[in-house]
């Protein structure tokens, strides 16, 4: 056997590791890159090592679109978030897309960077304004209080029973900024729902395995409106978040804000004036109708009268009082 012969097993077995391929993707050329989008507390040889034990862990997003693989990576650096599955994820959707070559859509997996509730916390922790915040789901069999007014409060305290504490239903933020002021968002169930039917994967392995966290989450981003001022980092957070949720113009409330606005909007302004004269003529037209009215009356009864007690042909059918009080 020839030493070209021997040596193409080996060769051929270096290009069939999509994991080594990868390993050499992140560290060489795209390491600059990576080093670039990330921010200055977040070592880059750290975040690379943590994405290629992603993708080792979870060997499907190698199989994937290659381009939203990379894509996704480059998002975890810009926000800043580690996909170790705590901060972030890298989460694989099937998505309807075009074949550029026949035109027909065809569905293709695509991976899409997920912030996950300690990377928001994270981010919310770094905007410089808030000295503590804690969030948490509230279970079925927890003791839950919520008042709002002028001295709102929440108490939660959690069942601790060895039995299961039910199904969530509801979650909450409480803030205290830096200035000493306290804010708080709860979200009941209800809220909860119309978060979940709006996302593109409703009864996903997301919502059907962590819908705790996804609670969490949903309250998260919608206190963080709450804030004074927020970060761009944060901003940035919640909106990749929202993207791969597919909230595309979703308020976070529970309602489509689009479809609200549509619902909502005012109906365009015509010049009815018209129509209007038509259904509530004005003063000076009612008189003038009545003059038209009584004028026959008041030519037969002016036949029996002297000439010096006929009214003037050329006298209007109104009195300068009445002609005063249109003007006016």
């Amino acid at each position: 056997m020839s030493d070209t012969q021997e040596q193409l097993p080996v060769e051929q077995t270096k290009k069939a590791n999509p994991i080594a391929e990868f390993r050499s993707l992140m560290e060489g050329g795209m390491r600059a890159e990576i080093a670039k989008a990330l921010p200055k507390d977040i070592d880059p040889d750290r975040f690379i090592r943590t994405t290629i034990t992603a993708v080792q862990m979870n060997p499907e997003l190698l199989n994937a679109d290659r381009r939203s693989l990379l894509a996704a990576c480059m998002r975890a650096a810009q926000d800043g978030l580690l996909p170790d599955g705590r901060e972030a994820v890298l989460n694989i959707y099937n998505t309807k897309v075009k074949d550029r070559e026949t035109g027909r859509d065809a569905w293709v997996q695509m991976v899409q960077f997920l912030p996950m509730v300690r990377g928001l916390l994270k981010c919310m922790r770094n905007s410089g304004e808030i000295a503590h915040i804690d969030a948490a789901a509230v279970y079925a069999k927890d003791h839950f209080r919520f008042t709002r007014g002028d001295d709102p409060r929440i108490e939660h305290e959690p069942y601790l029973g060895e039995d299961d504490p039910g199904p969530v239903v509801a979650a909450y933020m409480i803030v205290k900024l830096r200035n000493g002021e306290i804010h708080r968002e709860v979200m009941s169930k209800r809220d909860i729902e119309k978060v979940r039917a709006a996302s593109k994967a409703p009864d996903g392995p997301g919502w059907r395995n962590w819908y705790d966290q996804f609670a969490i989450k949903s309250v998260l981003k919608r206190g963080a409106k709450l804030l004074p001022s927020s970060s761009d980092r944060l901003d940035r957070v919640i909106d990749h978040d929202n993207e791969a949720m597919g909230f595309d113009s979703f308020n976070q409330r529970g309602a489509d804000a689009t479809a609200l606005m549509q619902q909502q909007a005012a109906p365009a302004l015509t010049d009815e004036r018209a129509t209007q004269d038509l259904r509530r003529p004005s003063r000076l037209a009612s008189i003038v109708k009545r003059a038209k009215s009584e004028q026959p009356v008041a030519q037969q009864a002016a036949e029996g009268l002297p000439a010096e007690q006929a009214p003037a042909e050329d006298s209007p059918p109104w009195d300068e009082d009445d002609q005063r009080g249109d003007a006016a």
